[in-house]
């Protein structure tokens, strides 16, 4: 976070939360607003010269230097003294309900992880096993989230469940977060950019593969009986903040029509 305060804004995301996806669209509106080429493709390293990580140096001079990340907090980030002389810049925090985040991963590195679905729910303390489990999130949001509720104005969250409905909602909040004037024909733009369709044009073949993907299984399906209970179990035991998710239930955009219809 030492480098942060050379930035005029920051993207952290928790992992497997739609990272790709709104990085792509914000790259794109920035570069029909600012007239510079689009990136050709949606990948991490695709969007580096508009969201760049902290280590790199800026590539358009006239774009405002947005930076990103998946890193959990430094402790001097809780401390108003610090956070004045490091002059860290606002935050926007992406988030996923914990069960889409479980699950989308799973489904991506189920070949690399080779463990049944209960054993990758129950994870691994010591967080070597998997790159992302349930001790990661906690981890991960309960830094994030203290952080957010000692500094709520620094930190903008918002919610992956929530942009897919509405994703002009989410680029003109990260936009204002940040102090960035997108115009609307470049946000339009950004939009129609960041279709599925759209986007399965641009994948980048130097890009990790299965950015991509369609989950069969809802989580009502997945997160049922010994999963629920495992589940349920390491979250009342380790997370601390809920960043506005009823975390014992899935969202309702991931919810069988059927299993929503029984319950009305």
């Amino acid at each position: 976070m030492l480098r942060h305060g050379a930035f005029d804004g920051f993207f952290v995301s928790s992992k497997n939360s739609g990272t790709h996806w709104m990085l792509y669209m914000f790259s794109v509106a920035l570069a029909d607003t600012y007239g510079i080429p689009r990136p050709v493709y949606f990948s991490e390293n695709a969007t580096r010269p508009y969201v760049g990580f902290a280590t790199d140096a800026p590539v358009y001079a006239q774009l405002p230097r947005l930076g990103k990340s998946h890193s959990i907090p430094h402790q001097l980030a809780d401390w108003a003294w610090a956070r004045k002389a490091m002059k860290l810049p606002p935050y926007v925090l992406c988030v996923r309900h914990p069960m889409g985040i479980l699950a989308s991963h799973y489904a991506k590195w189920q070949d690399d992880i080779q463990v049944s679905w209960l054993d990758y729910l129950r994870g691994d303390p010591a967080g070597k096993q998997f790159r992302c489990d349930l001790y990661w999130i906690a981890r991960f949001w309960n830094r994030w989230g203290d952080i957010h509720a000692a500094y709520p104005g620094k930190v903008r969250v918002l919610q992956y469940e929530a942009t897919r409905i509405n994703p002009r909602a989410a680029l003109e909040a990260m936009a204002q977060h940040w102090g960035v004037a997108l115009t609307p024909e470049a946000i339009q733009a950004a939009l129609q950019a960041g279709t599925k369709e759209a986007m399965a044009k641009r994948i980048d073949p130097e890009a990790e593969p299965n950015v991509l993907q369609n989950r069969r299984e809802t989580l009502d399906e997945l997160f049922t009986g010994e999963a629920m209970e495992i589940y349920a179990e390491r979250v009342r035991d380790l997370v601390r903040h809920d960043l506005g998710y009823d975390l014992f239930s899935p969202p309702v955009s991931e919810v069988r029509p059927s299993a929503l219809r029984a319950h009305t």
